[in-house]
């Protein structure tokens, strides 16, 4: 057991060696990194990540463009109007648009499992959260559930890396089995009335005990049409929880 734990120290030593001594490249760039970096992409490219700014929707966040700037920072936007959200209200750290390197950090977090990169994603979120909630009542953050398979197959899961990083910051615990997804949904597609099709009836609360009476922080990675955590919203809130806000890393234009 000694041995074991001191060839783990040694290893540990050597790739901290390597790291003062020898060049790493860019995960995203492929540039090279200065000699005896901590981080997995260079300044460039992370200072190309747009932070999202009001004027936004007050309950979904949805970024107002054109006429919409005009609007008093009370006014919400036609779907809030038309059809009011499950959720209080949502918020979202940055915009997420194809063109920037979003995408890039998005598609090796998720799907390249560089679970690195999602803690650098979570402390954005994280340093962002007071601004933009202000210090609403939090009880438990509860990350978006995956279906246990498509957890299984990419060994963890994305809402949970993010969340667990919000959490710290706010010094709260999370709730991972507070929603769980109860059957598996294809990728979200399509017009909005087909996204929330996609997902009715996909999520269910199995302890309302753990979530009744409580304020939830619902977070996720992207809000496009808002179907899922909206769905997840609801059955939040028929649980019993006091009220759900919704935190996303990014909002998709």
């Amino acid at each position: 057991m000694e041995l074991t734990r001191w060839k783990r120290w040694g290893l540990e030593l050597y790739f901290a060696l390597l790291r003062f001594v020898l060049p790493a490249e860019c995960a995203i760039c492929e540039g090279t990194l200065g000699i005896g970096s901590r981080s997995a992409v260079c300044a460039p490219c992370w200072g190309g990540i747009r932070v999202l700014h009001p004027p936004f929707c007050p309950r979904c966040g949805r970024p107002f463009w054109g006429r919409a700037l005009a609007h008093p920072p009370s006014h919400l936007c036609q779907g809030c109007r038309t059809r009011p959200p499950q959720y209080l209200l949502a918020r979202s750290a940055v915009l997420y648009e194809r063109d920037d390197p979003l995408r890039e950090f998005l598609l090796l977090f998720k799907h390249g499992r560089r679970i690195g990169l999602g803690g650098h994603l979570g402390r954005l979120m994280a340093e962002r959260t007071e601004y933009l909630f202000g210090h609403p009542t939090i009880d438990v953050i509860v990350p978006v559930p995956l279906h246990r398979r498509r957890e299984r197959d990419r060994g963890f899961n994305q809402a949970d890396v993010l969340a667990s990083a919000v959490a710290r910051r706010l010094h709260r615990p999370v709730l991972r089995k507070g929603v769980q997804r109860i059957r598996p949904t294809p990728p979200q597609a399509g017009k909005v009335r087909d996204r929330v099709r996609n997902v009715r009836g996909a999520f269910a609360v199995r302890s309302p005990a753990e979530i009744e009476g409580r304020s939830l922080l619902l977070v996720d990675d992207i809000l496009t049409t808002g179907a899922t955590v909206n769905e997840c919203a609801k059955v939040l809130m028929k649980a019993g929880a006091r009220a759900v806000l919704v935190y996303t890393l990014a909002r998709a234009l």
